[in-house]
């Protein structure tokens, strides 16, 4: 099977196909098109569940470190908000492979960029097994940590 741009990206190959497609897919392009296939939620239910697996790989080092409590808060305001994701989907390249919505015109939209690679990492956790060290790997490879 030929592997995806995104797996190439995330260093991450992906064992169900689906949860790539799904995590690609901005909510609404299914309803808007009848030539896009998928659940007109999209991405959504994958990027709600990835904002929580994100925050985690944030603040597991935070917590063996010896940093105060307003610090962790710190890097998650720091690292996952939609501007910060955003500008790691246009410079991993991922914003390319978004499906959105055929009603937007012009570049990918900072949501719904921020909303995919939520939505990748949610992909990412629930394809390796809820595999924290796999998403970890993924977001490295996308430089997520990167400032």
């Amino acid at each position: 099977m030929t592997e995806h741009p995104v797996e190439a990206i995330l260093q991450y190959h992906f064992s169900s196909s689906e949860l790539l497609d799904e995590a690609l897919l901005a909510a609404g392009a299914a309803a808007s098109s009848k030539n896009i296939e998928g659940d007109v939620r999209g991405n959504k239910r994958l990027a709600l569940l990835g904002d929580s697996v994100l925050q985690e790989a944030v603040l597991e080092p935070w917590y063996n470190s010896e940093e105060s409590t307003d610090e962790g808060h710190n890097r998650v305001e720091n690292l996952c908000r939609n501007t910060k994701l955003s500008q790691v989907a246009q410079r991993s390249g991922i914003s390319s492979y978004i499906t959105k919505n055929p009603s937007q015109s012009g570049p990918v939209p900072q949501e719904t960029a921020a909303s995919t690679i939520e939505a990748l990492v949610g992909a990412v956790y629930l394809d390796s097994g809820k595999d924290i060290s796999m998403v970890k790997k993924a977001l490295e490879a996308i430089g997520f940590f990167r400032a």
